[in-house]
């Protein structure tokens, strides 16, 4: 009896290797479920006959995901077959009269499943998923007795030698899916077996003869149970696709891209596209290129402009190796310092701020040269404020001056000897300042670039009489406006 137990353990554990060796999701579940036993052999037929109380079988399984269509099976089944037949008043040379046996059993079988809920016929998440299957079993019988109901001492009841024998299983059935990790199950197998005296009666060393001639005795099970996802490879985003495999285990994504999304459907997973959000080409990690240089937009700090890869991306229209857009003059080549803008005159003042950009000039002067526009006094008569003739010719020539530039102003300082009242030669020097002006303004010069200002006798040049004529004067001073 231990050597038929340890038999079908080591074929069942045989069986369950193989089984967990070809997985390929690695999606593994456990059954349990108990039934209820039909026989078929020498003494007769009870097949689809359910009113027997003591045909009964309990099992556990394991069920390995081969691929949307394909399960291996891996079934342990311990159970109780017996029969009795009653007796024959037509024929008193009926063998099977009066006669019975009982037998316990332990069915091991690995079995190939197709699946009818494969995304091809029904949904793979289908309530209801049909499914038929055959494969190849051992079957020890052990604890085997005949006349188990009606044993007398005409009758005695006698021992059946235990046997072991292969048998084919078929199956069909119905798993009804509760959640995704339980399933209610409903099936009928029939076992074809390959041993016959399991019942008593067989050739060779059974307690009986042969009767039907057929050399094997078969059984039907029916049988209900759940089934309960233990092995299957976690799936976090529900993609199906295992995390073990997943590249992108917490977001969904097809099975062609590893199981991570390629959101823009440019053809690359998100998580090897530089942008995602915008479809672009392999070449470029899946950015756009959009102005064609050759630069993607994500590293093109002028994405809208073809440039230079040195320039990341944007151009140098001038070529003076300042891209456009720092270039304050990207036309016309020019320095660095000057923000690519030339400086023509080499005064260090760029073109573009320059107003005198072909003449060199100090900055305060805008660029400009400034003139020396060093002229003589006007001088005046003791007491007078009147110009006279001789001064004319220079005053003539300040006039042309700022007749030229009309950003010239001139500034016309008066001013007196000490002989006199204070007040009065501060009014002398006004007056000898704005007689200036007035002669100016008669040479076409406007009146709104004169400035006049009368100082009297307090700023002296000379302090010697015979020179007084010096200090009667207006001092002309020339300069931008």
């Amino acid at each position: 009896m231990l050597k038929k137990l340890l038999l079908a353990a080591t074929m069942f554990g045989f069986f369950a290797t193989v089984s967990q060796a070809q997985t390929k999701l690695n999606k593994s579940w456990f059954s349990v479920h108990f039934g209820h036993n039909a026989y078929k052999g020498d003494l007769g037929n009870e097949m689809w006959k359910y009113d027997s109380d003591s045909d009964w079988s309990g099992g556990i399984g394991f069920h390995q995901y081969l691929n949307p269509s394909f399960d291996m099976d891996v079934v342990l089944e311990y159970g109780y077959l017996d029969y009795k037949n009653g007796k024959n008043p037509d024929d008193y040379t009926d063998q099977r009269a009066n006669t019975s046996f009982g037998t316990k059993y332990i069915d091991a079988n690995v079995m190939l499943r197709y699946k009818f809920a494969n995304g091809y016929i029904f949904s793979e998440t289908a309530a209801i998923q049909p499914f038929i299957g055959a494969g190849l079993g051992v079957t020890p019988f052990f604890d085997g007795s005949d006349n188990i109901f009606e044993a007398d001492a005409e009758y005695p009841q006698q021992d059946i030698d235990s046997r072991v024998g292969f048998n084919i299983p078929l199956e069909a059935g119905f798993d009804f899916r509760l959640s995704d990790k339980t399933k209610l199950f409903l099936k009928l197998r029939y076992n074809r077996s390959f041993v016959d005296g399991a019942d008593g009666y067989g050739d060779g060393d059974a307690l009986h003869d042969d009767i039907d001639g057929k050399g094997h005795d078969d059984f039907m099970v029916t049988s209900v149970g759940f089934k309960f996802n233990v092995g299957g490879a976690k799936d976090t985003d529900g993609d199906g696709i295992p995390d073990k495999r997943d590249r992108c285990p917490e977001t969904p994504g097809p099975e062609e891209f590893d199981g991570c999304p390629d959101t823009d459907g440019d053809g690359i997973p998100d998580i090897d596209d530089r942008c995602p959000d915008t479809p672009g080409p392999a070449e470029f990690d899946g950015c756009p290129d959009s102005d064609g240089d050759g630069i993607p937009d994500i590293d093109d700090e002028c994405p809208d402009e073809p440039g230079l890869e040195e320039f990341n991306g944007c151009p140098d229209t001038d070529g003076d190796g300042i891209p456009d857009k720092d270039d304050r003059c990207p036309n016309e080549p020019g320095l660095e310092e000057f923000d690519g803008c030339p400086d023509t005159d080499g005064d260090g003042i760029p073109d573009i701020d320059d107003e005198c950009p072909n003449e060199p000039g100090p900055k305060e002067n805008n660029g400009c040269p400034v003139a020396d526009f060093d002229y003589e006094n006007v001088l005046f008569q003791f007491d007078k404020s009147f110009v006279e003739d001789e001064f004319k010719p220079e005053l003539d020539e300040a006039a042309e001056t700022l007749m030229d530039d009309t950003g010239l102003k001139v500034n016309l300082s008066g001013h007196t000897d000490a002989v006199g009242p204070e007040q009065y030669n501060l009014r002398l020097s006004e007056r000898r300042a704005e007689s200036v002006k007035s002669y100016l303004e008669g040479q076409g010069v406007s009146g709104d670039r004169i400035f006049t200002k009368g100082y009297g006798e307090s700023q002296l040049k000379v302090d010697t009489q015979s020179k007084e004529r010096e200090n009667r004067r207006v001092e002309i001073e020339i300069e931008q406006m």
